[in-house]
């Protein structure tokens, strides 16, 4: 469809279906990435990183590498000493980010940086990196996060141990719930480490200016984020910094913090005066860019007589890599652990989160964000309680949810959901699980192997910062062309189109008269960023009240007209505003999915995927089905195919898409996409975010119908991801069927 040619006058209020608008230019290769910018004098970077995983640097000599023609500097830690490390997290006394490595430090995993080479060309840097002569005296490694929590394992950072943090989140009387509960289920499971892979890898263009300021150019999910981490590192007033994201090729969380290499790459620039560029090559972004997931838990369920969930209880080890990165312990202790009771009316919880350094790549958010590890450990825990407790995994789940008219609802665990109806979204999928189970019977009666698997979930969305609130501008010219800025910073998410129709809609203007800006500084008010599903509920918000305020302003002219004329008479109207946002949003939904296994070569194929998602009312239906789609293919991704892995010595084993599997589109399945409208009173849109919905409810699913399959022989569970490989050896290791 060429939306060019669209009657956008016509679809311009919330809820219409129209067609993203940014996508013409990327798909016709004019999107403009930082590898396409260039500066007059631009030199190029070559990061040197560690090939071990832990060890000490005897040696470290750049001398030879700065004789190579075109290299302009060579850079250690002995060189940025005044600047970094990077800040950490709030409230967790975790071990300093370094920016680069000298002689005597310590690496702590194969990647880490160590030297930063800067020449004329990609290709001189290149060259020249191999002239940077590093010894290295080799240390004991540790990758598994339980092996690095035990007595004894190689120290990361000294101490007595390497568990970074330690917390117990209870809530209710535990004890009395398991000694009162009719079936109580335990079970290990990981979800393992995986890696983000986004189209883009990173990179970062840095200039100085001529009031001594920086220009900086860089692929990220925090435009304003950026800006005042660098402020603060290099001691530069904030309004003598601009921070540029231009497009970016995927995030998914990987892109919200800032990396010490990207500021060396700063660094470098101050240092030498001239614009300095680095592009991450893409097997450098396995052993680099932050990981994600990486935990181990060893939970019980307790199920009481009538058939209901009431309680969790057990440990969560979460692997953090080598450094405490910003987000690692909110991923865990806020996200992670308060969201084990999903969608039901548990009575109490009682769980020790424990983060762990190990000599691996340093974990971070990837899409959900502790969202989807907390849906899997909970949704296998129910399909394995309701075979313990002879119960439908549907009926379990319908008997346990929390009551329509509950709400706002406060969890053992602390948090407050907004709104929902859980059953209502049980029952939109209902229809096609029970037509799913009709088929598996009479293909198991022929002899297939067949599985139907749910997930029941909530999506916490709308991270509010504190004391300061995302902020829109809308800008009406004396013509009646309409600006809005917003300081979310969209990468991939089809801001234009929604935050276009939203303004179009409030101010009753044309959708071709809105142009949307954001992901720059210099033009963008203030925003948080753009993650954890908080740009609709929050940016949203921000261009309603900066809609409503440009109106009111227009009132001033008495009689009633159209909004351009008065901007005309009035010679033009602009309003900022900042969100009003009362909480976090809790849209829901329920995934159910169903697979085939070959026994031959356990091979296993998707059939249906059904997603009903719950996100309050919606801007754009297209846009929200996009979301699901994507989700959906990283959701697969990870319970089937994906995991990062290191030998005994800390070296990956999966650092090239040779090695580090990915489904293709042959492997995503068509996802037939149903909604619901719960609105959320938290906002005064009632939107909900759901942008990591398919992540956490399809990978669930898909393991649960696996295991469902595999039920003749036996198997309770096994560990993602569920490759050929793992299936076939399960199903003969288990002998006949029975």
């Amino acid at each position: 469809m060429n939306a060019n040619a669209m009657d956008w006058s016509a679809m311009t209020k919330m809820g219409a279906a129209m067609p993203r608008v940014e996508d013409a230019a990327l798909l016709a290769g004019r999107g403009t990435y930082v590898d396409d910018v260039t500066e007059p004098g631009l030199l190029h970077a070559y990061l040197v990183r560690s090939p071990l995983a832990h060890a000490v640097i005897t040696e470290l000599d750049v001398a030879p590498a700065r004789e190579v023609p075109g290299v302009a500097g060579v850079f250690t830690a002995d060189d940025l000493r005044e600047v970094g490390p990077l800040p950490g997290p709030r409230g967790i006394d975790g071990p300093a980010f370094p920016l680069l490595r000298a002689a005597g430090d310590k690496v702590r995993w194969a990647g880490e940086p160590v030297a930063l080479v800067v020449a004329a060309t990609p290709a001189q840097a290149a060259d020249a990196a191999e002239f940077v002569l590093v010894d290295y005296d080799p240390l004991p490694a540790v990758t598994d996060p339980e092996a690095a929590a035990a007595d004894g394992a190689p120290l990361l950072h000294g101490g007595e141990s390497n568990v970074c943090f330690r917390g117990r989140l209870t809530g209710g009387d535990a004890a009395s719930v398991f000694g009162a509960a009719a079936h109580r289920v335990r079970q290990r499971m990981t979800s393992q480490r995986i890696a983000p892979v986004a189209l883009e890898p990173r990179g970062v263009l840095a200039r100085v200016t001529a009031d001594g300021g920086l220009d900086v150019r860089i692929s990220t999910q925090r435009p304003h984020e950026v800006l005042s981490t660098l402020a603060g590192m290099f001691g530069i007033p904030a309004d003598r910094i601009r921070v540029v994201a231009g497009d970016v090729g995927g995030g998914f969380g990987a892109k919200g913090p800032l990396y010490p290499d990207q500021v060396a790459v700063v660094a470098a620039a101050r240092l030498l005066g001239q614009p300095v560029k680095w592009i991450e090559e893409r097997g450098e972004s396995f052993l680099a860019t932050t990981h994600g997931r990486d935990q181990v838990a060893d939970l019980e369920m307790a199920v009481s007589a009538d058939g209901r969930i009431t309680g969790i209880r057990g440990t969560i080890q979460a692997g953090l890599g080598a450094y405490l990165t910003p987000n690692a312990a909110t991923i865990v202790l806020n996200r992670l652990g308060p969201l084990l009771g999903q969608c039901y009316a548990i009575e109490a919880v009682d769980v020790e989160l424990a983060g762990v350094l190990t000599n691996t790549t340093p974990v971070g958010p990837y899409r959900g964000a502790g969202r989807p590890e907390a849906a899997y450990f909970t949704e296998r825990l129910a399909d394995i309680a309701a075979l313990d407790a002879g119960l439908d995994a549907a009926e379990l789940r319908r008997r346990s949810f929390i009551a329509p008219d509950a709400f706002p609802y406060r969890t053992p665990t602390g948090l407050t959901y907004d709104s929902g109806d859980y059953l209502a979204a049980l029952e939109a999928a209902m229809d096609g699980y029970r037509a799913l189970r009709r088929e598996q019977a009479a293909g198991q009666a022929a002899g297939r192997l067949l599985g139907v698997g749910m997930c029941c979930f909530v999506e916490p969305g709308g991270i509010v910062p504190g004391a300061r609130m995302d902020e829109a501008t809308v800008t009406v010219s004396p013509s009646g062309a309409v600006t809005v800025a917003v300081g979310t910073s969209g990468h991939g998410q089809g801001h234009q189109t929604a935050f276009g129709q939203l303004a179009a809609g409030l101010l009753g203007v044309p959708f071709e008269d809105v142009t949307v800006l954001f992901g720059d500084t210099a033009v963008a008010p203030w925003g948080y960023g753009t993650f954890g599903s908080r740009s609709t509920v929050v940016g949203g918000t921000a261009v309603l009240r900066a809609c409503e305020a440009v109106l009111a302003a227009a009132r001033r002219v008495d009689a009633p007209m159209p909004l351009a004329e008065a901007a005309r008479r009035l010679g033009g109207l602009a309003a900022t505003a900042a969100a009003e946002v009362d909480g976090e949003t809790y849209a829901f939904g329920c995934y159910v999915c169903s697979v085939e296994i070959d026994p031959d070569t356990g091979r296993v194929r998707i059939g249906r995927v059904i997603a009903v998602d719950d996100c309050g009312p919606v801007i754009n239906p297209l846009l929200v089905e996009g979301q699901v789609h994507g989700g959906v293919a990283q959701g697969v991704g990870q319970a089937l195919y994906e995991a990062v892995r290191y030998d005994e010595d800390g070296q990956p084993l999966t650092a090239s898409l040779m090695d580090y599997a990915m489904p293709s589109a042959v492997q995503v399945p068509v996802t037939e996409s149903y909604r619901l409208e719960t609105p959320s009173p938290a906002n005064p849109l009632g939107v909900k975010g759901m942008g990591e919905s398919g992540t956490i409810g399809v990978t669930p699913a898909i393991v649960n119908a696996v295991m469902d399959a595999l039920r003749p022989y036996g198997v309770r569970h096994l560990d993602m991801p569920l490759t050929a490989e793992k299936v076939w050896t399960a199903i003969h290791q288990a002998g006949p069927m029975h």
